[in-house]
């Protein structure tokens, strides 16, 4: 198999970026010819010393080259990164700082016009001490205009945290609402969006973020954040006409699930909304209950999600809602996960 790459756009100011996140890592003073002719090699694979991984007696200042290799290493592997759909934005996060590149367009020395993508915001996101950041998102959000229905109107940056919270921002790096959905690490933020019923027996999926934390999973419905966050940016709009910073969030409807039968988890899926026949309803209530299991007479309409980690491999868990409760829907998960592949 073989392919053709083909760069849609070019990404300026990683040095800048660099020196922004890595501040003890910044190059000494030099010329300007030297610091240029730096910046470059800095950014750019070194293979000069390939091949010589053998050696590794000490040099002169007592550095060896395992550690001379490991001191350049490409910085971004450290780094937290999330790029928009649209291609039209680029969030760089390490810690508690991030950086926000967006689109612009340029004419090259040929003539051509070309994407670049150059630093729009850089800045502390986190406010909780000790808190860093561990997963980006960043979620398009199509206009309301008549004139340009459909299109992405813009663009808001979800960041999770260590601490467990997750905040909303704007692409000039305003804080529009933050939550606390759960008081462990955020490790994955996944967004869903609209699919029409392609076969015949398939619904409709509807746009849904979902968190994902090391024992729980939290989804939201994405008509309602559209809402809130559409609310919150107008409040902060108007805040800042008004020359005040003060902003009342709306509360966010949310969902929690728990998640069991799995030692980690890392990564999952949302498959969307589903109806199991009546084949795969014996076949779950089989593994689950052996011979002795009832089956209901109708099984019910349920979200499918699909984690993978360990013990076992791979996940698969139903969630049926049970109860509703003040504008939120806890729920619980059905047994159904030991399917290790």
């Amino acid at each position: 198999m073989s392919c053709c790459l083909l760069d849609f756009c070019r990404v300026q100011e990683l040095r800048q970026v660099r020196e922004f996140l890595y501040p003890s890592q910044k190059p000494a003073a030099a010329p300007d010819e030297s610091k240029d002719q730096a910046g470059e090699n800095e950014l750019t694979w070194d293979d000069s010393d390939w091949g010589s991984w053998e050696a590794s007696d000490p040099k002169e200042d007592g550095t060896t080259a395992e550690e001379e290799v490991q001191q350049g290493a490409p910085w971004l592997q450290d780094c937290v990164l999330s790029l928009s759909p649209c291609s039209d934005l680029l969030v760089i996060a390490r810690e508690h700082k991030a950086a926000f590149l967006s689109a612009k367009w340029q004419t090259d020395d040929s003539g051509r016009e070309e994407m670049t993508l150059a630093v729009s915001w850089s800045g502390t996101l986190s406010s909780e001490e000790g808190e860093c950041v561990s997963s980006v998102i960043c979620i398009p959000l199509a206009s309301q205009k008549r004139s340009s229905t459909g299109r992405p109107d813009w663009t808001c940056i979800v960041v999770g945290f260590s601490s467990g919270y997750v905040r909303f921002y704007t692409e000039n790096g305003v804080l529009l609402l933050a939550q606390l959905l759960n008081e462990d690490p955020v490790l994955r933020l996944k967004c869903r969006t609209y699919e029409i019923p392609r076969h015949p027996g398939v619904t409709e999926q509807h746009e849904e973020l979902s968190i994902l934390y090391p024992t729980a999973l939290v989804t939201i419905d994405g008509f309602s954040l559209f809402q809130s966050l559409r609310a919150c940016r107008n409040q902060v709009a108007r805040a800042a006409a008004a020359g005040s910073d003060v902003v009342q969030p709306p509360p966010l409807a949310y969902k929690k699930w728990g998640l069991q039968d799995m030692d980690i988890i890392v990564d999952h899926s949302s498959v969307g909304i589903m109806t199991l026949n009546v084949f795969d309803q014996m076949k779950n209530a089989s593994i689950l209950g052996g011979f002795h299991a009832s089956v209901k007479g109708s099984p019910p309409a349920m979200s499918q999600y699909m984690t993978v980690g360990g013990g076992p491999f791979t996940g698969f868990y139903y969630a049926v809602e049970w109860w509703e409760n003040e504008g939120q829907s806890p729920a619980q998960f059905d047994d159904f996960t030991a399917l290790a592949h």
